[in-house]
């Protein structure tokens, strides 16, 4: 090995630095640039610690010598100067000499003759000052027993600071009251109340609060049938409830009077619970109940194409879906089904040139919604990868990776609909196959890393992430990518400080995980900041006129909150943060 070829890495906090030449990195060690707890590696090595790589051990052997002379010449200082200090504030006057009484000892006479200017400084044990002592030295420091003046200035001093603590100490258990009989108010609500609240969390798309409010009522008291069948979807899209849910479903079918939207949202409930059950056949039933009331329920065909999904009957889930998706264009489950069920078929097909039209598909539809818009980018560069179109591969990781990850979370999914399809634990695999499929270049390398943390497999992500830092460590994508990891795992400053990084100035997603971090440190004005930079650019942008709304609210100006709110609903009608928003802006 030449000692003059660079090839030496050095991982020094989130920076990639080099290459160097072994001397290079030795310099750098000795002048301090870098530190023995960093990181280095060959090009085509593993990371390891300056301080146990074998061919740096001498030069931190040294380092380690350094430090402990300066630490002992340091302490050695320190010591001296102690003690000269000490010695400083030793003099007594003599006012303050202490004299202890002779020492009697039988047959033995140990009286020190007398000697002038000596003092004794030897500690005597202190007994506790009683109180009529205490009152005097009071006395002699701050004046005589008749300087009434001075003593009323002490006495009014006291009691405007006896009287102060005591107004604190009001306003303390004051602030304790209100809170404790808040939390009382929310726990004594009865069970109308709390039903009532169900069924409204639940007409607004909140429905984790509306299963959390009827689970209360249910703790006070059985619920009455009606308002069993009302939450019987929550229970089983939400709880996972779908033996219970599908029973209640049953029950509410055989009552008289129904009308035909009840029994049609009762059929398809019940199918749903079926299909979480993997009970497939008895699903495809009850939706033919349904469509036999509805012949063109859209939540009723959606479920009806993901069964033929589900058996593995891609080419007919393609058509079942893209009928769906031609009739309704706003109807992202049908289209991501579409995507789904087309790649599968075309790894069975002799001419894949049906995907293009998806391809065309999929760009027109991320323009419209955030709803699984980072998912569906996935899709786009695993069928241009079927495709063979490489550079089409490489303009869909860009925009994959100029996407907030983490999104799907935030918008609800319909309780009419079997969904959860659409999850991570399906899609990972694709991913990992596109990664197979190309050269792993640094950005490919960042979107793999995301795709491992939406899986929560972090660690992973993190080893995968370094990989791509290390063959790009300016790349934009990649540090957008390294921030979104360092904010997932809670490492809010250091994703800041990535983030102010110049390389990412013409992101435009790093105003928006820049927001996201402000809002969660509770820092408006950084929040307000970078919502706005991107409200002058995109005003649809439901992300950001939530960020706005935070804003507005911290702000105390709810009207401005609510006009944002609205605006953002009107954008995207099922994005939640943006619900949740307007029921507190309605609620209080």
């Amino acid at each position: 090995m030449s000692s003059s070829e660079k090839n030496w890495l050095v991982k020094s906090s989130t920076r990639i630095l080099g290459p160097f030449t072994l001397a290079e990195v030795t310099e750098q060690l000795r002048t301090k640039q870098i530190s023995i707890i960093d990181e280095v590696r060959q090009t085509d090595g593993r990371w390891s610690y300056i301080r146990e790589n074998k061919l740096y051990m001498d030069i931190v052997k040294n380092i380690r010598e350094e430090q402990d002379n300066s630490s002992e010449q340091t302490m050695t200082q320190s010591i001296a100067h102690h003690t000269m200090t000490r010695t400083d504030i030793l003099p007594i006057s003599d006012e303050m000499t202490l004299t202890p009484p002779p020492v009697s000892v039988p047959n033995l006479d140990l009286t020190p003759p007398p000697i002038r200017d000596i003092k004794d400084v030897t500690p005597v044990p202190q007994s506790p000052a009683s109180r009529t002592a205490a009152t005097a030295a009071v006395t002699k420091s701050y004046g005589a027993s008749g300087d009434a003046r001075l003593q009323d200035k002490i006495r009014g001093k006291s009691n405007i600071m006896r009287w102060a603590l005591m107004g604190a100490a009001v306003v303390v258990v004051g602030v304790v009251f209100v809170v404790l009989t808040q939390k009382d108010k929310n726990k004594t609500l009865g069970y109308d109340e709390l039903m009532n609240q169900a069924l409204r969390y639940k007409s607004l798309g909140l429905y984790e609060k509306s299963l959390e409010s009827f689970q209360r009522a249910s703790k006070l008291k059985e619920p009455d049938m009606e308002s069993q069948v009302q939450m019987a979807t929550v229970l089983i899209s939400e709880d996972r409830q779908s033996l219970m849910g599908r029973r209640i479903l049953e029950r509410a079918l055989v009552q008289e009077n129904r009308s035909r939207s009840e029994i049609v949202d009762a059929y398809l409930g019940i199918a749903v619970s079926y299909m979480m059950d993997g009970d497939l056949k008895q699903a495809e039933d009850t939706l033919q109940k349904a469509i036999g009331h509805e012949p063109f329920n859209i939540s009723a065909l959606l479920n009806l194409a993901i069964i033929q999904l589900k058996k593995g009957n891609y080419g007919e889930a393609m058509r079942d879906f893209d009928s769906i998706y031609r009739k309704n264009p706003g109807s992202v489950l049908a289209l991501f089904g579409k995507a789904m069920a087309s790649v599968e078929y075309a790894k069975t097909s002799n001419d894949p040139n049906f995907l293009s039209t998806l391809v065309g598909d999929i760009k027109a539809n991320i323009q419209k919604t955030g709803y699984l818009r980072q998912e569906l980018l996935l899709f786009l560069v695993y069928t241009q990868s079927l495709m063979g179109d490489v550079d089409g591969v490489n303009r869909a990781v860009v925009q994959f990776l100029a996407e907030m990850p983490g999104q799907a979370r935030n918008y609800i999914h319909p309780l009419q609909v079997e969904w959860r399809f659409t999850q991570w634990d399906y899609l990972e695999k694709y991913c990992a196959e596109a990664f197979k499929k190309q050269p792993p270049h640094a950005e490919l390398k960042a979107l793999r890393s995301i795709c491992l943390m939406e899986v929560n497999r972090d660690s992973d992500a993190s080893k995968i992430l370094q990989e791509a830092l290390a063959e790009a460590p300016k790349d934009p994508y990649v540090l957008i990518t390294q921030a979104s990891y360092l904010s997932k795992v809670g490492r809010l400053p250091e994703a800041l400080a990535i983030l102010k990084m110049p390389e990412l100035s013409q992101i435009s997603v790093k105003n928006l995980l820049m927001g996201d971090i402000c809002i969660t440190t509770q820092d408006i004005a950084c929040a307000q900041a970078s919502y706005t930079h991107i409200y002058t650019t995109d005003k649809r942008s439901a992300p950001t006129l939530y960020g706005l709304a935070w804003v507005m609210m911290k702000n105390n100006n709810r009207p401005m909150a609510y006009d944002y709110v609205r605006a953002g609903l009107q954008a995207e009608p099922n994005y939640l943060p943006l619900l949740e928003l307007r029921d507190q802006l309605e609620s209080e």
